[in-house]
């Protein structure tokens, strides 16, 4: 078995990245002119509840000048957090060249309060402000589904929650819901957003479209959406079955936005054939709201709800029951402690599950590409599951030592969490070498905090 043959398959726990305006898919030159050549760029936002953020800083370009993302790094600047008489000291990451991590022990995030951000670069100082809104909390989710008569809607019962069950929200009669399902109604109990928009994620890899696809690819269709702007009537908050494209479990988190992040969304989209219809979508030029610089210091308040969504005409049925367990790709997955030298090798195939222990991993020298470098060798077989009695290759990989390392380029910046490239060690050419679609991932909160994740998708 080749030795990049190592994958980490995209863990739920990073589907709950905030659904910032910065994510959207835009050229220099929507933002800002030419005459803001060099501004500092913010990216942040503040979670009620949560953890201080990472902050991103880099610097504008010339628009028509080619540059790596790197270049654009902001290095070297003082950058802190104000709230009240307390100040938080941010530190620049080491492995990531622009990202700025807070202290250790800060406090949460604290609902309706004002924390002001402070970088100052010796010849630059930007200042931004945001004040969070209130806790939000959902105080319950009711199902409705048209009358196929009368054509109204008709109250089908209500969903569970989180705060009542947990996880236990994906197996619940109650939030099994046959596609087309029709409209959830999510009442509020607490929340005084600027506005809302929600995430829709659907947390499985490998779950078919709910619907005939003889219009769209699956690959033209993502496994998570966001939401327009929206009000909150009444109190209520309502999502449709439109965006839910595929089966499985579904994870919706809403947010309570503040004025800052309301802003910058109402009017960043200059092109007038895309407009949403926002009032401020004639303006040429987004509001910041960053003093000295662009971008978006922001604040949130957020609450999930979770449902599992099955095929049109499937039994009840929950995971892979619903659609044919046999349509599971190929995936190799892997955790590893950084802390500790532990961690695990995962590969399910269609017909085989499998994983590999992994003890006394060791740090080793980067390539010169790699912001870090491990190596380690897999330990013993354990086989959960094989059709056939075998599972090829993958069932031989017990003692294969392995060289790895994340890439320094990074591939997106989601959320808390970037994405980076992953490189390995290749013995029998004696140089590193790009894993191809390889990813690098280390989580700064969550169940996988302080964790390298990282792998490969192979390919059949």
């Amino acid at each position: 078995m080749p030795a990049y043959l190592i994958f980490l398959a995209l863990f739920p726990l990073l589907s709950c990245s905030a659904p910032g305006p910065l994510a959207t898919d835009r050229t220099p030159g929507e933002l800002f002119g030419a005459a803001e050549e060099n501004l500092i760029v913010v990216d942040a936002i503040l979670i009620v509840d949560a953890p201080l953020p990472p902050i991103f800083l880099r610097r504008t370009t010339n628009p028509g000048a080619s540059h790596a993302t790197a270049e654009t790094a902001l290095r070297g600047a003082r950058v802190a957090i104000h709230s009240d008489d307390a100040v938080f000291d941010y530190r620049p990451d080491a492995d990531a060249a622009g990202r700025y991590l807070p202290p250790d022990g800060a406090p949460a995030i604290e609902p309706d309060r004002v924390y002001e951000l402070h970088i100052d670069t010796g010849a630059d100082s930007v200042r931004a402000t945001t004040r969070t809104p209130q806790r939000l909390r959902i105080a319950e989710v009711l199902r409705f589904a048209q009358d196929p008569e009368q054509k109204e809607y008709r109250k089908m019962g209500n969903l569970r929650l989180f705060a009542e069950i947990g996880d236990q929200v994906y197996q619940a009669r109650e939030n099994q819901l046959e596609y087309p399902w029709g409209v959830l109604e999510i009442r509020l109990e607490d929340g005084g957003g600027a506005s809302y928009q929600y995430t829709a994620s659907n947390l499985e890899h490998f779950s078919p479209l709910l619907f005939g696809n003889e219009f769209f690819a699956q690959e033209d269709l993502e496994r998570g959406v966001i939401s327009p702007l929206l009000s909150a009537d009444d109190g209520a908050i309502y999502l449709s079955q439109l965006g839910i494209y595929y089966a499985g479990r579904q994870k919706v988190k809403l947010y309570a936005i503040d004025q800052n992040w309301f802003d910058l969304e109402r009017t960043d989209n200059v092109d007038a054939e895309s407009s949403s219809g926002e009032a401020g979508q004639s303006f040429q030029r987004p509001l910041f709201h960053i003093e000295n610089g662009i971008g978006l210091f922001a604040s949130a308040a957020v609450d999930s709800l979770g449902f599992f969504v099955r095929p049109a005409g499937s039994p009840e049925c929950s995971g892979c029951q619903c659609w044919g367990c046999e349509e599971r790709p190929t995936d190799w997955s892997v955790v590893l402690d950084p802390h500790t030298g532990s961690g695990r090798v995962r590969y399910q195939r269609r017909s085989c599950e499998l994983s590999y222990a992994i003890t006394g991993a060791t740090a080793i020298e980067p390539c010169e590409l790699c912001s870090s470098g491990w190596e380690f060798t897999l330990g013993e077989l354990s086989l959960s599951h094989s059709e056939d009695g075998t599972c090829g290759a993958a069932a031989e990989a017990s003692g294969l030592q392995l060289r790895l390392g994340p890439a320094t380029e990074l591939i997106s910046q989601w959320g808390g969490a970037p994405k980076y490239g992953l490189y390995t060690y290749e013995t029998d050419q004696m140089s590193w070498s790009r894993v191809k679609n390889g990813w690098s991932i280390s989580p700064r909160e969550g169940e996988y905090a302080g964790m390298w994740l990282f792998g490969f998708d192979e390919e059949e």
